[in-house]
């Protein structure tokens, strides 16, 4: 007999293991990478401390202006108030770029986009805006130091205002001119009211009894037209006067000194440092996460 031959039976695969190692919970995997992370961070602060060096501080001055106004007799006596400049007329010419180039020529600065930053930030910074009131504008500028910007708004005024000024003194002398020749012809009404009294009661003392109807009547007529006219100056008087206060004709002026807080308006030298580690801790984080994300993939 011959041998049977004995087939082996075929060996199964062996089901291998996956040697890969499972991807890490991010929070165990930062926590693992603690000291990578927290390395990221300090030089984040160091380089938010660098930045604050390169960063000049700014402070931002604000003022508030009022517009000028003069007030004007008209024809039957009555104050007509007539304001310098509108308050959108004001707001447009404030922010205009020949404005503050003559601002930056009377604080000794050369003109914008000649490499000096002083210049360059407060011809970019000075701006106007209308207020709530009619005749309000409000004005606001930065510079690099808290004197610089409150000299750049009040030599910004001076500016402003000079155009006001002109318009302002002459009508104020016109109505100071017409008081004047007003006040003059009241005394001058004052002494013939005087006079002519003085007639009437020498006339009345003296016992003279011709043509005295005539006379009285004369007189009488005669010192009524002179109270009228008396009395009609004074009122053009007190008009003028009136005209001539404070509430009803005043130049254009700042409401109050230029205000400057203490602090720049630029965060301190702890936010920069705060900024830099917490801009470096994300990082960090993210770098790690990153990298582990493209391991296991």
């Amino acid at each position: 007999m011959t041998k049977s031959s004995i087939e082996e039976a075929p060996h199964m695969p062996s089901t291998g293991t996956d040697t890969s190692s499972p991807a890490l919970n991010p929070i165990r995997l930062l926590a693992k990478s603690f000291k990578a992370i927290f390395l990221a961070g300090i030089v984040g602060a160091g380089v938010g401390l660098l930045t604050y060096q390169i960063v000049h501080p700014r402070w931002m001055a604000s003022m508030v202006i009022q517009l000028g106004q003069v007030s004007v007799p008209d024809a039957k006596g009555s104050l007509v108030t007539q304001p310098l400049e509108n308050q959108l007329t004001a707001t447009e010419r404030y922010n205009l770029p020949s404005l503050r180039l003559q601002v930056l020529k009377a604080l000794g600065l050369p003109g914008p986009d000649t490499g000096n930053s002083d210049s360059d930030l407060i011809f970019k910074s000075m701006k106007a805006t209308a207020g709530r009131s009619p005749n309000v504008i409000n004005v606001e500028v930065s510079a690099h130091s808290r004197e610089s910007a409150a000299s750049a708004l009040e030599i910004a005024l001076n500016v402003f205002s000079t155009a006001h000024r002109k318009l302002f003194d002459q009508a104020v002398s016109d109505v100071r001119g017409n008081l004047e020749i007003t006040q003059h012809k009241l005394a001058a009404a004052e002494r013939d009211y005087a006079r002519v009294n003085e007639v009437i009661k020498s006339v009345a003392t003296s016992g003279s009894i011709a043509n005295a109807g005539s006379r009285d009547v004369l007189a009488s007529n005669t010192i009524t037209l002179i109270n009228t006219q008396v009395i009609e100056l004074r009122m053009r008087v007190a008009t003028y006067q009136d005209a001539l206060g404070p509430l009803r004709t005043y130049p254009t002026q700042e409401m109050g000194p230029a205000y400057v807080p203490a602090r720049p308006t630029t965060p301190s030298i702890a936010a920069f440092i705060l900024m830099g580690a917490a801009v470096g801790l994300m990082l960090g984080g993210s770098l790690v996460l990153l990298r582990e994300s493209f391991r296991t993939a």
